[in-house]
């Protein structure tokens, strides 16, 4: 594989041990060009801009800046295009909610198997969003609970009511086909609703529409 079709990838963790095991992990796959590591958030930011990595693992507990706030400052700064997993041992709703809000693309377990790390970085670095099905559970089931909340927020005031109906199901979890024979429309129906969905909610994609909804209390 040339080097310019791999995915170069920046680390940003304060555990030596951690990093020793992402890279041993990582080196494994010929996809993946490691470009450096960093040990706190502040170096993150910095490295980002001179190295312009495709992806960073970010951890969230780090000293100087942590990973929430490392993303934050990342995603607001000019030419650096990045996409974020924040690999972290933390469970945590909040941090979940706070990762997503502040532009984190995809939220992993540190011990994620190998091959669903390698996955999680190429789906990832192709556009789409990972949460792992761990906390993605809690998260949708919270955000499900509230939908009705959600439903009658003003933020929904210019949406459809087939749209909703769409919004409604990707809460759930259901997949565009699934989406497309539930509400018995077609595929192309169901990708423009989505699209409109994120223009009208300004979001990038399915989770940053939950986590901007959760974190704003709209739900």
């Amino acid at each position: 594989m040339s080097e310019k079709s791999k995915i170069r990838v920046l680390i940003a963790d304060d555990s030596k041990l951690t990093i020793v095991g992402l890279k041993t992990t990582l080196k494994q796959f010929e996809e993946i060009e490691l470009i450096g590591e960093v040990n706190d958030g502040q170096e993150a930011v910095n490295q980002s801009k001179i190295l312009l990595p495709d992806i960073i693992l970010m951890d969230i507990g780090m000293p100087i800046m942590d990973g929430i706030k490392a993303t934050k400052a990342i995603k607001k700064t000019e030419n650096v295009h990045s996409r974020i997993i924040m690999l972290t041992s933390h469970e945590n709703e909040q941090n979940v909610l706070d990762a997503m809000s502040a532009g984190a693309n995809s939220y992993c377990m540190k011990d994620v198997e190998p091959e669903i790390l390698l996955a999680v970085i190429k789906s990832t670095h192709s556009g789409g969003s990972w949460l792992d099905p761990r906390i993605a559970q809690i998260v949708l089931d919270k955000f499900v609970d509230k939908l009705g909340k959600f439903l009658k927020s003003n933020t929904t005031t210019d949406l459809t009511e087939r749209e909703l109906d769409v919004l409604s199901l990707i809460s759930k979890g259901y997949s565009n086909q699934q989406i497309s024979d539930e509400l018995c429309i077609s595929l192309n129906t169901v990708k423009t609703h989505i699209k409109n969905i994120f223009q009208k909610l300004e979001v990038e994609d399915r989770t940053q529409a939950a986590m901007k909804a959760m974190k704003e209390d709209l739900l």
